[in-house]
């Protein structure tokens, strides 16, 4: 299936209300070469990219980071001599306002992250570079094990790793604010090593 006419995609990106959002990353994946083309919202919603068919593309979004299958755009086959027209796409979503950094890591007891968090956090920093206006709480949660005092102190420490992670890769300061929450809000048993992994996270939170 030969990938050789251009299709004009202008897209709209809403909430479920209707309101335009920007910074928010689109992408259509190709199914038949697996090629992926995005596009970033402006300040009305809008994007425009261009598309080649015939070929079925999935659309998706990009979240904090992580993507998300939204729906399926189809070029169909054409007669020859024709072309395509211009696709009007629009992309109703509720972005995400939390999210748990599964690939985050630090030292055991400490607050120094391991070179293995690199990529996740990088993935952050896109998105913050992406939403210019968003302001984000990193959240620092610990396991039961040890003194509640020293948990809450070591939480603290590891969320305000996280910013000067991102802050020394330009993110302004005062987008970022570290709260270390200790062992207080747990999400699983404690009583388990699988469940004190669980509770030991770095969330994200949009303010």
């Amino acid at each position: 299936m030969a990938q050789n006419k251009p299709a004009q995609i202008k897209v709209l990106v809403t909430n479920f209300s209707g309101t335009e959002l920007e910074g928010e990353e689109i992408w259509f994946k190709s199914v038949v070469t697996k090629k992926i083309y995005k596009g970033k919202s402006d300040e009305n919603g809008r994007l425009e990219l261009q598309l080649f068919g015939p070929d079925n593309y999935i659309i998706m979004v990009r979240g904090i980071v992580t993507t998300t299958d939204y729906s399926k755009l189809i070029l169909p086959s054409l007669e020859k001599g024709t072309h395509y027209g211009i696709y009007e796409v629009t992309v109703e979503i509720d972005p995400a306002k939390e999210y748990t950094l599964d690939r985050v890591y630090f030292e055991t007891g400490k607050s120094i992250l391991k070179s293995d968090s690199y990529a996740e956090l990088d993935e952050l920093y896109e998105y913050l570079m992406r939403k210019k206006s968003a302001i984000i709480e990193i959240a620092g949660h610990t396991d039961n094990v040890g003194e509640p005092d020293a948990n809450l102190k070591l939480s603290q420490a590891r969320s305000e790793a996280v910013k000067t992670y991102l802050v020394n890769k330009g993110i302004e300061e005062s987008r970022i604010k570290p709260v270390g929450y200790g062992e207080g809000h747990p999400i699983a048993d404690n009583n388990t090593e699988n469940g004190r992994s669980l509770n030991r996270r770095t969330e994200v939170r949009i303010i």
